[in-house]
């Protein structure tokens, strides 16, 4: 979601300033309140559910033959992670994916799992064969730009996951886009909800197995900085823009397609990219879990197997259906800031 803007309060604002002053301290609170309450709120998409729980049998027909339990060598992963401090709980729930996913991970033999709090060190960069990105990054400055790009040119792999695209001013966003194929353009693109299936190329070893089109309840963004040499792996219709209280009708939905999974080689390294990843709950569909996890090992060129039991883990119930009911909005516990220490 790109930053709330607080336009729609600048009259409000001008009215309390007129105020009496015993009451003014009470309605500088309210209105705080409100404009906080409405930077929390103003990207969801209330009405988005989780999908219904899919068969076993499907995800396994899906996955096909897993053939090979270990990687092919020692993998060290690293996940770059970030705090949130807008949005909901049960969206952009950084900390909550990277403990979710890394512990899945950590399941994997031989695969060695290390954290990144906003950005990789030199040495995280030089000894990684695989930057998973979920945040929103900061600011990059010239070394790490440049310590990027050697990352990739030496054959290191990304998978970059929804925010990890945005960085402004559209400057910026060019620079980033040169490291992950698509980036977030000040100014021209938009974010909002999906409204349809996403059509896939599914005689890509990612998609293999899948049908040719792929359902998953999220938010993205179009309109990016899209650099040559870039491998559209799905596409998708978008509707309007910004936050949705409804499911719009096909005919709301533009007559082009935009990207929402791609690839990009640059030099010996790979970089998968996704602006989907908004609801917390996605990371429980088995579907998304298989995208990811054979995006990783893609990224990694590695074989995918290794990572395919960590799709139905934690998520199959005892009617041997996998996925979850649970929206996970307003959950309790989410943390904004870093403590002391961090």
């Amino acid at each position: 979601m790109a930053t709330p803007t607080l336009g729609c309060f600048i009259n409000p604002a001008i009215q309390i300033t007129m105020l009496p002053s015993h009451r003014l301290t009470m309605l500088t609170r309210v209105f705080l309140f409100l404009i906080l309450g409405s930077s929390i709120c103003q990207a969801q998409h209330t009405w988005q559910k989780p999908k219904p729980l899919i068969p076993r049998s499907k995800v396994e027909q899906i996955i096909g033959r897993v053939e090979q339990s270990e990687p092919s060598k020692d993998r060290r992963i690293v996940w770059v992670w970030g705090y949130d401090k807008p949005h909901q709980p049960g969206a952009h729930d950084y900390l909550r994916v990277r403990d979710l996913m890394t512990g899945l991970l950590a399941k994997v033999p031989r695969f060695t799992i290390e954290h990144a709090y906003l950005f990789p060190s030199q040495e995280q960069f030089e000894n990684a064969d695989l930057v998973v990105m979920y945040l929103h990054l900061p600011q990059l400055t010239t070394r790490q730009y440049s310590m990027f790009r050697s990352y990739l040119q030496r054959g290191g792999g990304v998978v970059a996951i929804h925010e990890t695209a945005i960085m402004r001013p559209s400057s910026e966003g060019k620079k980033l886009a040169e490291c992950l194929g698509m980036a977030w353009d000040e100014g021209r693109s938009q974010w909002g909800a999906i409204f349809e299936d996403i059509t896939i190329d599914n005689a890509h070893p990612i998609f293999k197995g899948f049908p040719n089109k792929l359902s998953i309840v999220d938010e993205f963004y179009w309109d990016l900085h899209r650099m040559d040499g870039v491998n559209v792996l799905g596409t998708v219709r978008t509707g309007p823009p910004k936050r949705s209280s409804a499911r719009v009708p096909e005919s709301m939905l533009s007559k082009s397609r935009s990207p929402m999974f791609w690839t990009l080689e640059s030099g010996a390294g790979r970089v998968f990219g996704t602006t989907l990843g908004h609801n917390t709950f996605s990371y429980y569909d088995p579907e998304l879990r298989i995208v990811l996890f054979r995006a990783m090992a893609w990224a990694m060129k590695e074989s995918a197997d290794p990572l395919m039991p960590l799709v139905c883990e934690g998520i199959t119930n005892q009617q041997n259906r996998v996925g979850t009911t649970d929206d996970m909005r307003d959950w309790k516990g989410k943390r904004r800031a870093p403590p002391s220490g961090d």
